[in-house]
């Protein structure tokens, strides 16, 4: 049965990693519902996180190919249940001044960030499913322009024992035993 998998991938900073690991996903026709790429605590690594819809057994098989690429440093895979995910979205619309109040009340991560002509233009995180409430909530104002991040994501409380690929398979000793290098 397909569910939403995280990746959490640390890998060297160079150039073809992001090539190399789509292509692991293409490769099998999986569809990336989310990729988002940034610079970690540690100079000259990168942390990718990848979200795609699979079975759990596919999803700990792609974990396994990932962590054979060179530059990959860590690889945990999770379930929704075992992290933490946000994402942030910018959306302008029409919006008078004096319905802002309510849709902050509303939506208490909600920032106006500023207001032109064209529209307000209106900050917001959180989850996939509260920016989709927030979107059908605007709609009716008039939404000219949208955007979104891909997922952020970290474990519960740094609780890297959940990882899915260690709970379906052993994995080679010594790969993926936590976020420290």
């Amino acid at each position: 049965m397909k569910q939403p998998v995280t990746f959490l991938v640390w890998t060297d900073n160079s150039p073809g990693v992001l090539l190399r690991l789509t292509t692991l996903f293409t490769r099998r026709k999986i569809n990336v519902e989310s990729l988002t790429v940034s610079a970690t605590e540690q100079e000259g690594i990168s942390r990718f996180t990848v979200t795609i819809s699979t079975d759990p057994i596919i999803a700990a098989t792609i974990g396994r190919q990932i962590e054979r690429m060179i530059e990959v440093r860590r690889v945990f895979v999770f379930a929704e249940r075992d992290i933490v995910h946000r994402e942030v979205a910018l959306v302008r619309v029409r919006l008078e001044q004096d319905e802002e109040p309510a849709l902050r009340e509303r939506f208490a991560e909600c920032k106006i960030v500023e207001r032109t002509a064209r529209g307000t233009l209106v900050q917001f995180t959180g989850t996939e499913g509260e920016i989709s409430a927030l979107l059908e909530h605007l709609e009716p104002n008039g939404i000219t322009e949208f955007v979104r991040s891909g997922r952020i994501a970290v474990t519960l409380a740094g609780d890297y024992d959940n990882d899915l690929t260690r709970s379906l398979h052993d994995l080679r000793p010594g790969a993926s035993e936590g976020p420290e290098w």
